[in-house]
């Protein structure tokens, strides 16, 4: 009960760091005097390591024993989300380019 208990105080701790940090890099651009693409990548990192630790900490994904089928079937789900994701980015990216007079 106690190691489950050190490990929810630890993920909360590191998704409210992550979380602060993301706002803050938003909420206050002149303390943060990066370009627009670097805080595009560095928002994107963090939401990975968030996702990361929702999981790792939250659902304990790394947690179970005996059969890994929870986690079998979570890195499918992933993996299909990603690929949507991924799949409608790029047929954005490709109609904004072939859309726009040149």
């Amino acid at each position: 009960m106690h190691a489950r208990l050190s490990s929810r105080i630890i993920g909360y701790v590191s998704s409210l760091i992550l979380t602060l940090f993301a706002f803050s890099l938003i909420a206050y651009p002149d303390f943060f005097p990066f370009k627009t693409d670097l805080v595009i990548a560095i928002l994107l990192i963090l939401a990975a390591l968030q996702s990361v630790a929702q999981s790792i900490f939250f659902l304990n994904v790394l947690g179970e024993k005996g059969p890994r089928w929870n986690l079998i079937v979570f890195t499918s789900t992933l993996s299909i989300i990603l690929i949507i994701v991924i799949g409608a980015i790029w047929i954005m990216h490709h109609l904004d380019y072939n859309m726009m007079p040149h």
